[in-house]
């Protein structure tokens, strides 16, 4: 009994060891992850994701990440990030998933830089797909056609 303990808790810690925490900003095509938050040195809550192996139920996975065209030093106003992350993003959707994103099962969201991240050179936008009916998925999302 003891030997599958040990096994099982040896198994626990290996997985635990793989799976990364990283910001919005170092999410990159094809990483699935789950939402987590930590707090940092100030109390102040921070959002992260873990990253796990898209096999593993999850709750988001990355299909597209692509800088703000022709970006100023100016912040453009979050409707022309909005509409540019929009476009976008739907249209690299079909490229990833094989399917336009209104005939899918999926749900697209993004994370997009605001007035203090743009100011401090962000200009990423990150497309984001998940479960439509807000369940978990297991298996990547690329060319899956639904």
């Amino acid at each position: 009994m003891r030997s599958r303990l040990a096994a099982f808790v040896l198994a626990s810690l290996a997985l635990t060891a793989c799976q990364a925490t990283v910001t919005s900003a170092e999410l990159k095509v094809g990483d699935c992850f789950n939402q987590t938050n930590s707090v940092d040195a100030n109390g102040d809550s921070v959002a992260s994701h873990a990253i796990v192996d898209c096999t593993q139920p999850h709750e988001s996975e990355v299909f597209s990440v692509f800088d703000f065209p022709n970006a100023t030093s100016a912040f453009p106003g979050y409707e022309q990030i909005g509409l540019v992350q929009q476009g976008q993003c739907q249209s690299d959707f079909e490229d990833y998933v094989g399917i336009p994103w209104d005939l899918s099962s999926y749900t697209i969201s993004y994370a997009s830089p605001d007035e203090s991240t743009w100011a401090a050179g962000d200009r990423a936008i990150h497309c984001v797909l998940a479960d439509a009916s807000a369940g978990k998925l297991t298996g990547s999302a690329k060319d899956a056609q639904h």
